[in-house]
């Protein structure tokens, strides 16, 4: 089940103006169609500012912040605002471990055990390539009961934030099922750490952000006073309060990173060439994940894989305690979109692919339709599903055993709150129906307050909810 995280604003934009050392830099372009997407986008108030970035063949064309970084300070939003990107960081993770990869310092398909013996036995048949590919079967801490009302507020170490979760059962064998994990990336880190001999911290410095000359990204510490940095916000009935605080210590390497629109850019730029990792490495990043049975997931090594009008796309979002963030990557045709925000009820997935559609129409997402609807009573008995959710009322005697083990409390508690946030059900529209091995598979196109998401509902042939999927 996936819930994406999805205000009082201006409508002024600030050109690039920050200092782009180490990527080329093409004639700022005018391209009015995005300003005015962006505009609209922040009239919708669901974020008080929008950071965006467009870059095209390792060269910036396109950076202007939109509404506000700091609204207590009115400080406006501009190309060089620093943001939490939450679960982008994973990409940087995956990087360095695929670079202690090609020095051979670690195999793909080792144990992690052999590598952290100081983790559960019951661990001792995941893999590297496991934890990188959200495969392992260990539970996200993400998911622990309670922990964001209080554990999480707290400091902690890499080491207690796997004591969260070491005593749980893995979720199902290593390898046979896709659920994703937080953990595993937390666990990644800690290898990244006893191979290099020093603090994840300094190994992203000293691996990945001084060589791109990323000067304004940071491994995200409030002691250290970082210029430019945006505040965080959640959405209420006034407009915007801050966002509910998070030490920073539990995101660790899953999603500590903040950074910029014009340090990301020079982040893909990188992506096209061998400084940070030989091509042939981030090609086996970039390939879809086989499950035990043969099945292919859309997701490779820290990057979520996907394809458009048959161009494939390597993108990932971020959420975390007052931001949403995404990059989309269309690499064929070396496009790349940047979104950050500082609101955590905003949808910048659907921003980056709006906008990519608006700079090369063979980008364009096609508008949905609706078809034919030859069983309203399924369709009135998933709306009600969705409907129990947003209210915190969902019967879990409708769930299958397994779904109802991957769902847990916590996840659902997380998706009343941002679901809800987003406003009421308007639309809710049948996009397809399919039945394979006895599971009935319908999608809809759902509309929540402004916010339009695709929702997917798998139902066995018991009337039991198999799986449930809303996202952008």
């Amino acid at each position: 089940m996936v819930f994406r995280l999805l205000g009082l604003a201006a409508f002024m934009a600030l050109s690039v103006s920050a200092q782009t050392q180490g990527l080329a830099k093409a004639p700022q372009a005018d391209f009015p169609a995005l300003d005015a997407y962006f505009n609209t986008q922040l009239a919708k108030k669901q974020s008080p500012s929008i950071s965006v970035a467009v870059v095209k063949n390792g060269k910036l064309v396109y950076a202007k912040g939109f509404g506000y970084a700091d609204l207590e300070n009115d400080v406006l939003a501009a190309p060089n605002s620093v943001y939490r990107i939450g679960s982008i960081t994973k990409q940087f993770t995956a990087t360095m471990i695929m670079q202690l990869e090609h020095e051979g310092k670690l195999k793909l398909d080792q144990g992690i055990r052999t590598l952290l013996p100081e983790t559960p036995t019951a661990w001792d048949k995941v893999t590297v390539r496991e934890l990188l590919n959200h495969t392992s079967g260990i539970k996200s801490y993400t998911e622990v009961k309670g922990l964001f009302d209080d554990q999480a507020m707290k400091p902690t170490t890499p080491a207690g934030i796997l004591k969260t979760v070491e005593k749980d059962p893995l979720d199902f064998p290593p390898g046979s099922n896709w659920h994703y994990d937080n953990t595993g990336y937390e666990i990644l880190g800690m290898v990244v750490e006893k191979l290099d001999g020093q603090p994840f911290s300094q190994s992203l410095r000293k691996r990945i952000f001084v060589p791109l000359g990323m000067t304004s990204t940071f491994f995200t510490s409030e002691s250290t006073v970082v210029k430019h940095r945006a505040q965080g916000y959640s959405p209420d009935s006034g407009g915007f309060s801050h966002a509910h605080y998070l030490n920073m210590d539990w995101p660790y390497a899953a999603g500590s990173i903040e950074s910029t629109t014009l340090d990301l850019a020079k982040w893909d730029a990188a992506l096209y060439g061998n400084k940070i990792l030989p091509q042939s490495s981030l090609k086996m990043m970039w390939t879809r994940t086989v499950l035990v049975d043969g099945i292919k997931k859309d997701y490779g090594f820290g990057w979520q894989l996907d394809r458009l009008n048959r161009i494939e796309i390597v993108q990932h979002g971020g959420g975390i305690h007052g931001f949403t963030t995404h990059i989309r990557r269309a690499p064929a045709l070396g496009l790349t979109l940047i979104v950050l925000t500082n609101s955590d009820t905003n949808n910048p997935e659907q921003m980056t692919a709006d906008a990519m559609g608006i700079v090369d129409s063979r980008l364009k997402v096609a508008p949905p339709t609706a078809i034919l609807d030859t069983n309203p009573s399924a369709t009135e008995a998933d709306r009600n599903t969705l409907k129990s959710i947003l209210l915190g009322k969902l019967d879990r005697t409708k769930l299958t055993p397994e779904f109802n083990k991957l769902l847990t409390p916590e996840l659902e508690q997380g998706a009343k709150a941002q679901l809800s946030a987003m406003g009421p059900i308007k639309r809710f529209d049948l996009q397809a129906d399919e039945t394979k091995a006895g599971v009935r598979t319908r999608t809809y196109l759902v509309t929540l307050g402004s916010i339009v998401l695709k929702m997917q509902i798998a139902v066995n042939a018991k009337g039991l909810i198999a799986g449930l999927d809303l996202h952008p």
